[in-house]
């Protein structure tokens, strides 16, 4: 393959990567606590350097460039607009820093969404289906035959009872996975909030912090990238056919 083609090519993929990232960021425009996530590109050198061939910075027909690589994309942690909703159950966190954790099967997620109701059986749980977990490190399981009311700070008053939202905070943010939607995979162990350093606020939600006509310019950008790569492809293809044509004729 001439090399200028496979540069094209390997640009062509990379703004194919890109527009995949931006399309699922703007498909999330109305998650509640949504992080969008960033694309991150990085120069490739030269095969021949990165074999150990050459030494780069030489400037030579070997150091011209391996064209990009695509690196793990990135979350943005920004926090959205908080928005109220009038539901009791449903709680925001102030903050850019913590998360609340659900449990799913044996499994625990952080996430910033704070969407939750009582179940029929006095269990918390999110518009999924997974637990809210308290800050005891159990399910939040509740009388669903009692009242309760909703107390400052996360917490949850029936009776003599009262149950505490988790509220965590990963020591990096680089120990979250994105695993889709709202939800973060903790890689470490993490912290608990202090029980005066808990802000959390009722009867709000977080929305998504994705700007849509911000990811709509980027979109629009990248497109137009993704197309010049392949006009190039098209163009060397041509000239490359010919080439070869006027060869083969003399």
């Amino acid at each position: 393959m001439p090399y200028g083609v496979y540069l094209s090519a390997s640009g062509a993929h990379a703004q194919s990567h890109r527009l995949e990232v931006l399309s699922n960021n703007l498909a999330n425009t109305q998650t509640p606590g949504y992080k969008p996530q960033q694309t991150i590109l990085q120069a490739r050198f030269a095969e021949m350097i990165e074999e150990g061939e050459v030494s780069p910075g030489l400037g030579g027909a070997d150091d011209i460039g391996g064209g990009v690589t695509i690196q793990n994309a990135q979350t943005q942690f920004d926090q959205g607009p908080l928005k109220k909703t009038g539901n009791e159950t449903d709680f925001a966190i102030n903050d850019t820093e913590s998360f609340f954790v659900v449990q799913r099967g044996e499994e625990q997620f952080m996430t910033r969404a704070g969407e939750f109701l009582f179940d029929s059986k006095g269990r918390m749980i999110n518009p999924t289906g997974d637990q809210v977990l308290g800050s005891d490190g159990k399910p939040i399981q509740m009388d669903p035959t009692r009242a309760y009311h909703v107390a400052p700070g996360g917490r949850i008053q029936q009776g003599e009872i009262q149950y505490e939202i988790m509220l965590a905070k990963p020591k990096s943010m680089g120990d979250l996975s994105h695993v889709g939607g709202n939800l973060f995979k903790p890689l470490a162990d993490f912290d608990l909030v202090p029980g005066d350093q808990r802000k959390v606020v009722a009867g709000q939600v977080e929305l998504s912090s994705v700007r849509p006509t911000m990811a709509m310019m980027e979109l629009i950008e990248t497109s137009r990238a993704y197309e010049a790569n392949v006009r190039m492809i098209q163009n060397q293809d041509s000239v490359m056919g010919s080439l070869i044509g006027r060869v083969l004729k003399s």
